[in-house]
């Protein structure tokens, strides 16, 4: 037999490698087809410009080692900022030489360096001799090369904050606005009538708002909407989560006993950057540590702590002084894996048997969204945009998912629709008699307004207007600037009273919650003094700060963390 083999080995192989051929062949047609769904690979796509998954966590490690405690989501913002520097960078292009980087280093040493006690002279002073010759020790590659590569990311970063920060010019017309805001007192009379006031007016028969109903139908037409069904998978740390972050306290317990400083290692591993804790009284720890603390004796280490979401281990140093290390229970990536596993393998389910039923196999609880309007989804997904366009397009049998939120995944299916139609009168009488009133109560305050205006200008007495109609409101402010009007009154009045001249009246003013007539009494203008100088470098700042965001805001970001499990 092994000889027939032997003499047919050349028909085997040929066999085979036509076989796996035709496999290539085979899936390599059902991807041009669109029949197979094509992995992502991008986590990210910034002004059109992908991310990577790799390139993310790349830096996802790199944050968490620099910056222990930080959150997820903290570090895909952090993601986003420094892609906007880098691509900032390259479009001004605005880089470093090797001579002004030499000119930073021989001058700016680093942090841990200056910081040195074998760099101080006698004096306990920094001694740049001592540090010159650092820099000429063949010893001082390393971090040298370390620190070029940090000074040529962070030196393009210092010229483009200085080129900002001169953009945050205001024009002398703007000077003087804020200048007059702040010098300009006014006393002012006014008249007011609130919207709500002139309810008592309104008395809408049922005829009323059924005849309003037929005119203005299209306001009240329903989208159409959609009810969807949906099943929770809950992201939540695994027995072996717990085990690695204790485990990780029992390596640094070893390393203590071993002979290493325990505030030194705790900077190393801690997960929460407030390690040294100084505190009075026994409010200043939280009473599990206080339990503990009160037990130790000075310069003794406890045992493994169970905290919330965490383990930690204290050291009293001394009265009011401890030590703390922490280790948080994190979902790890074989976690989220599982989870993955256990989507995925639901949704072939929910396929085969139903959505329902896939569910009651593994026990997860059905529930049911209201009835939602693709242009009003305000369900609480990371992702909405995503969720949007599913919703749109669902049809019965598809399941959607997995959609990030806090702490955990949904899936979604269709359970039913609600066609566009125009409701009944009885279903939404409340709403169409809220409707009415709004705009005839503005229509009514308007013309009670304008009639108390005639008077006014016909040289009745404001006072004496007021008195006479108890729907108006009569005020009066003395010495008030602009900057007050504005926060009391808004931005509308603030601006009617800028345009009066002392003695003027003007015409009434209708905003969404009430009408204004206002008159002048005094308009002086006092004398320009240092404290204005307050009011112009916060107009600065704030112009300033738009122009960072606008800057640093990205016009467009596709996230795909919902599909890596992120």
């Amino acid at each position: 037999m092994m000889q027939t083999l032997r003499k047919k080995t050349r028909i085997i192989l040929f066999i085979v490698l036509a076989g796996f051929a035709a496999l290539i062949f085979f899936q390599w047609g059902f991807n041009i087809m669109g029949i197979k769904e094509q992995k992502e690979t991008n986590i990210a796509e910034i002004n059109g410009t992908p991310i990577s998954y790799r390139e993310y966590l790349r830096f996802y490690e790199s944050k968490k080692q620099e910056q222990r405690g930080t959150s997820s989501e903290d570090i895909w913002n952090l993601m986003i900022e420094e892609f906007m520097w880098q691509d900032l960078v390259r479009k001004e292009r605005v880089g470093v030489n090797d001579k002004e980087l030499w000119e930073v280093i021989k001058s700016n040493p680093p942090q841990a360096i200056y910081e040195s006690e074998y760099m101080q002279d006698e004096n306990g002073k920094f001694d740049f001799n001592k540090y010159y010759e650092l820099l000429r020790s063949p010893q001082s590659r390393s971090w040298l090369l370390s620190y070029e590569s940090d000074l040529r990311r962070q030196i393009p970063k210092e010229k483009i904050r200085s080129l900002l920060s001169t953009f945050g010019w205001v024009s002398p017309y703007e000077d003087s606005i804020e200048v007059l805001k702040q010098t300009t007192k006014y006393n002012i009379a006014s008249l007011s009538i609130p919207i709500y006031r002139a309810r008592g007016l309104l008395n809408l028969s049922e005829e009323d708002l059924r005849t309003y109903y037929k005119k203005n139908r299209e306001k009240f037409k329903e989208p159409e909407r959609r009810v969807l069904k949906y099943v929770f998978f809950q992201k939540r740390p695994s027995h072996y989560d717990s085990l690695d972050a204790r485990e990780r306290l029992e390596d640094f317990l070893l390393r203590i006993e071993e002979g290493e400083d325990f505030l030194t290692v705790a900077r190393e591993v801690s997960d929460d950057t407030s390690i040294v804790i100084s505190f009075e009284g026994e409010a200043g720890l939280k009473p599990y540590l206080m339990r503990v603390y009160k037990k130790l004796k000075d310069g003794e280490v406890s045992d493994i702590i169970q905290a919330s979401r965490a383990f930690e281990v204290i050291k009293r140093v001394r009265k009011g002084l401890v030590y703390k290390v922490r280790a948080n229970i994190e979902v790890s990536a074989t976690t989220r894996g599982e989870i993955n596993d256990k989507i995925i393998s639901f949704k072939e389910a929910a396929q085969e048997i139903g959505f329902d039923s896939a569910a009651a196999e593994i026990e997860l609880p059905v529930s049911s969204t209201h009835a939602i309007a693709v242009e009003n989804l305000t369900f609480p997904v990371r992702d909405k945009e995503r969720l949007r366009k599913f919703l749109s397009k669902v049809k019965k049998g598809e399941v959607g998912g997995p959609f990030s939120s806090i702490g955990g995944y949904y899936l979604f299916t269709l359970d039913s629709m609600i066609p566009e139609h125009y409701p009944a009168f009885e279903k939404i009488k409340g709403k169409v008699e809220a409707t009415m009133e709004r705009e005839l109560l503005k229509e009514t305050v308007k013309d009670r307004l304008e009639r108390a205006y005639e008077e006014l200008v016909s040289g009745t007495a404001m006072e004496e207007v007021a008195a006479r109609d108890t729907l108006l409101y009569f005020s009066y402010s003395r010495d008030i600037n602009l900057g007050q009007i504005q926060v009391r009154y808004g931005g509308e009045v603030a601006g009617l009273v800028f345009g009066l001249e002392q003695g003027q009246i003007s015409r009434p003013l209708m905003l969404d919650w009430a009408g204004y007539i206002v008159r002048c009494d005094k308009k002086e203008v006092s004398p320009f003094d240092s404290t204005m100088l307050t009011y112009l470098q916060m107009k600065r700042q704030v112009r300033l700060e738009q122009i960072w965001m606008k800057v640093f805001t990205p016009q467009e970001i596709k996230d795909n963390r919902d599909q890596f499990f992120e």
